[in-house]
């Protein structure tokens, strides 16, 4: 797979941004000889259909001045929204909602994980005047297609998921991949233990995708249109060793060294250090690196020699990060600086 960023005013070489870039990605899948898994992220976002300021909050609450919502209209089954918080202490978090009244949104503080931080975290709080967007979510049926004329599928369906491609979601409650298949008797998305339709899967902003393709699949092309992160995007991880699933988080190749990771723990051994895990198509399991704490160069677990520090991750890569310590509050998520200036 390889992800190329299109139609963008996007400058690369430059690494700079004039204005906040909306365009492309195109996610290339060459055609398959054998089962073929790919991990991709999609780290554009659809542009705010509303900014505001926030007027006050509670743990998981927002209220905004005047009327600006039609009530419910922002949590409907099927158009999910998200509020993507754009300054101050929790810029970059971008957080679903679940409910709204004209004034107040109500958002889902466990960022879809087993751990809760409220939004009004003790010196780590959203503050009033801090500024909201909120933005259209994706489901499955929106990226993948939902099988009609304006909407066809992106990868093959089949009668069940022996037969069909797969795209599975990182599911960080779970902790592990959901395999949902496009089941062309009942003409939608669904898991291979149940029949439920399940076209309205919400796809997180820093979901991992796990795409699994059969043999004998044409080349195809996914093509993803939305807006450059303008702020470090926050991902929310769990700590104490454990592994979750999700992405870069931006649409241009990156290098580790560009990966200035927030209370990054460092370390000359793989098994205390903070760690990044990258799928190896080759060996089909994850090569994993960390970064060493006497030079800052970043290794690769197996070879202590070769430094990696000019390892590129391409845009829309997936990637697997675990977080030594036990975290809380702030700590409770990753951030690493934008590759280009604004």
């Amino acid at each position: 797979m390889s992800a190329v960023l299109a139609a963008m005013p996007l400058f690369l070489n430059a690494q700079s941004v004039t204005t906040v870039p909306v365009g492309a990605m195109t996610y290339t899948f060459p055609a398959t000889t054998q089962v073929t898994t790919t991990y991709i992220s999609i780290p554009l976002t659809n542009p705010a259909v509303y900014t505001l300021p926030v007027a006050s909050l509670t743990a998981n609450t927002i209220t905004f001045s005047g009327t600006p919502f039609p009530a419910g209209g922002l949590a409907q089954t099927g158009s999910p929204f998200f509020a993507r918080i754009a300054t101050g202490a929790q810029a970059g978090r971008t957080i679903l909602i679940t409910a709204n009244t004209s004034s107040t949104i109500t958002v889902d503080s466990t960022d879809h994980s087993s751990q809760t931080t409220a939004l009004n975290t003790s010196g780590w709080t959203v503050a009033a005047g801090d500024r909201i967007e909120v933005i259209v979510g994706d489901t499955l049926a929106s990226i993948f297609g939902d099988g009609s004329v304006n909407n066809p599928l992106k990868f093959v369906g089949g009668t069940s998921i022996f037969t069909a491609d797969a795209v599975g979601i990182y599911n960080k409650i779970t902790a592990k991949f959901d395999a949902y298949y496009f089941n062309t008797t009942n003409n939608y998305w669904r898991v291979n233990t149940s029949a439920s339709n399940l076209n309205n899967i919400v796809i997180y902003p820093e979901n991992s995708i796990q795409i699994s393709q059969k043999s004998g699949r044409s080349g195809l092309a996914l093509v993803v249109i939305g807006e450059v992160p303008v702020s470090a995007p926050l991902t929310k991880i769990t700590g104490s060793a454990a592994t979750i699933y999700s992405g870069t988080r931006f649409p241009v190749d990156v290098k580790f060294s560009q990966l200035l990771f927030n209370n990054w723990t460092k370390a000359n051994s793989v098994f205390t250090a903070d760690t990044l895990g990258v799928y190896n198509p080759t060996t089909a399991k994850l090569d994993v690196f960390y970064q060493r704490l006497d030079n800052g160069q970043w290794r690769k677990s197996g070879d202590n020699v070769t430094d990696y520090t000019n390892y590129v991750l391409p845009a829309g890569s997936a990637v697997a990060i675990a977080r030594r310590s036990a975290v809380s509050g702030s700590s409770s998520f990753v951030s690493a600086p934008v590759p280009y200036s604004l």
